[in-house]
């Protein structure tokens, strides 16, 4: 079947785009809210852009037409946010804080996650193996719709001991350890499964 995307509704594109666009990795991104309490919200459309400077882009909607999520609210205040890689271990928080709270209503009240100091003004989640505190580097609104893009500049990157070793002087993230969560379309995530190496050509 071939779909013509401009005779199409923006939902329906959404829709084949979560699904054939996979896996994509999940930014759990914490932010802090006017009365100081955390936002934690999953973002599928993200992606690594540059290493020099460190960049990731985030694709960020609106709640409504009208009223931005709590993730981009607190972005555009505060100008950083600690940005989370969930591992499978964590799928059910990761699920839960998907919710849409009301603003200020912090998605780590439910318990389950512990928090950890990490930068002067953020905390991270100590189950995640990986989290980066990064800082709005710049915000692209997309066409007419209620999406921005979100660039992120890497400031500082902790990964768990356990899954990082140096091999030949370059550090190694043990992928099968840490086990990243990414989304699929509808309800489903996915786990690395199967993974196959293969030498570069010269």
């Amino acid at each position: 079947m071939l779909f013509q995307f401009d005779q199409l509704s923006g939902t329906d594109r959404y829709h084949l785009i979560t699904q054939t666009v996979t896996p994509r990795p999940i930014a759990w991104i914490m932010t802090r809210n006017e009365n100081q309490s955390y936002n934690l919200a999953p973002f599928s459309f993200f992606s690594a852009i540059s290493p020099d400077p460190a960049l990731l882009v985030v694709s960020i909607g609106n709640k409504t037409a009208d009223l931005q999520k709590d993730t981009k609210h607190n972005l555009i205040r505060e100008q950083e946010c600690v940005l989370h890689i969930p591992s499978g271990e964590q799928i059910e928080a990761v699920n839960r804080s998907a919710a849409t709270l009301a603003y200020g209503e912090s998605e780590l009240d439910d318990g389950g996650l512990t928090l950890v100091d990490f930068t002067p003004h953020l905390p991270r989640i100590a189950e995640a193996k990986v989290a980066m505190h990064c800082r709005l580097y710049e915000m692209h609104p997309i066409g007419t719709s209620s999406f921005n893009a979100c660039y992120l500049e890497i400031l500082s990157l902790h990964v768990d001991d356990d899954i990082l070793k140096q091999e030949n002087g370059r550090n190694i993230i043990n992928n099968a350890q840490l086990n990243p969560l990414s989304r699929l379309g509808g309800n489903d995530y996915a786990l690395i499964g199967q993974t196959l190496t293969i030498k570069r050509p010269e």
